[in-house]
């Protein structure tokens, strides 16, 4: 099942609510969670899928739309995971982890992308190349069981 077939149309108060309940949440896990990831995609109903998705499979998620407002709430060694959208508004997804990086370099990003096209982001290639456990790239629509199977990858190194 890819994500569009998922997508769930929310309303602002659903989102307002979503980003709420992440922001009161700062210790880090949730009761029964072992693994916190942190998600940003700048379409809203992305976010609420792949927060339910991931949540449902028992993983602890923090996420936002703004990626300025992501990285205002993102603390070291708080995330083992970051799912981070590419082409966003403001700070695209390669600027965010740049400067996630700069706060923790030990972290682990799935990118997820419609775009096939590098170009536009030569200047991050060398930096936000795959790189076995570090990160992987997944191109949109994204398929769930692949996006799970990916994220228990990723975590288990």
């Amino acid at each position: 099942m890819s994500l569009d077939q998922r997508i769930h149309t929310s309303s602002q108060a659903d989102d307002d609510n979503l980003l709420a309940e992440d922001m009161r949440r700062d210790d880090g896990t949730k009761a029964g969670h072992s693994h916190k990831i942190l998600v940003v995609d700048d379409e809203q109903d992305i976010v609420f899928t792949l927060k339910t998705i991931l949540t449902e499979a028992g993983f602890s998620v923090d996420a936002f739309t703004n990626p300025s407002v992501a990285f205002e709430m993102f603390r070291p060694e708080k995330y083992e995971l970051i799912i981070l959208d590419i082409r966003m508004p403001g700070l695209n997804g390669f600027e965010l982890y740049m400067k996630l990086l700069e706060q923790d370099n030990s972290i682990k990003v799935l990118f997820l992308t419609a775009v096939n096209e590098f170009s536009m982001y030569a200047k991050f290639k060398s930096s936000v190349s795959p790189m076995s456990g570090k990160r992987y790239y997944l191109q949109k629509p994204v398929d769930l069981t692949k996006l799970l199977q990916r994220v228990d990858d990723m975590l288990r190194l």
